[in-house]
């Protein structure tokens, strides 16, 4: 019996404490690595860590000053940010402004353009031919002169006209007129 319990002491070792063993051991390295610790710490020189820890108030020195510099430049930024914005505003609200008044014509009605003039020469000279005769002219002309023309024109001589032009001609001159 002796010998049965000196071999079951024998497997106690191997099999329990070397295990155990490897695993503090395991454990050990992982949180020296995970710490930045070096794993066998050796006496080292005081100045060395005086110095460094110097270098690092330096380091940290610097970047808060880039930092504070960083953080002025935002602030700059975000104010001309808002002064363009202001800007916009101002701009849109003037541009409704301008929208809203109605524009006056800076000389008076006397004194038409030569293109006015030409304008209602040509209005009055449709206007007094016949429908069928200036159906025929103005079927040969762009939508947007016609319509320039016919927009003088009384409405029961724009019928007359309308009437006998081409009707996709009319429908498209219909709707020119109607805008």
């Amino acid at each position: 019996m002796n010998n049965e319990s000196k071999t079951s002491k024998q497997w106690l070792i191997p099999l329990i404490i070397i295990p155990l063993v490897l695993i503090l051991l395991a454990v050990y390295v992982v949180l020296n690595y995970a710490n930045g610790r070096p794993l066998f710490a050796l006496p080292i020189d005081q100045t060395a860590t005086i110095e460094s820890n110097d270098n690092d108030d330096e380091r940290l020195k610097i970047a808060n000053a880039e930092i504070k510099k960083l953080r002025t430049k935002l602030a700059d930024q975000t104010n001309i940010l808002k002064a363009k914005e202001q800007e916009v505003v101002r701009l849109i609200a003037e541009r409704d402004r301008l929208k809203k008044t109605p524009t006056e014509s800076a000389a008076p009605a006397a004194e038409e353009t030569v293109e006015e003039k030409k304008q209602a020469t040509v209005t009055d000279v449709y206007s007094e031919m016949a429908p069928k005769q200036a159906a025929m002219i103005l079927n040969e002309l762009s939508p947007t002169e016609v319509v320039a023309i016919l927009e003088d024109v009384d409405a029961e001589t724009q019928a007359e006209i309308i009437g006998k032009m081409d009707p996709k001609k009319a429908a498209a001159l219909t709707q020119l007129i109607a805008n």
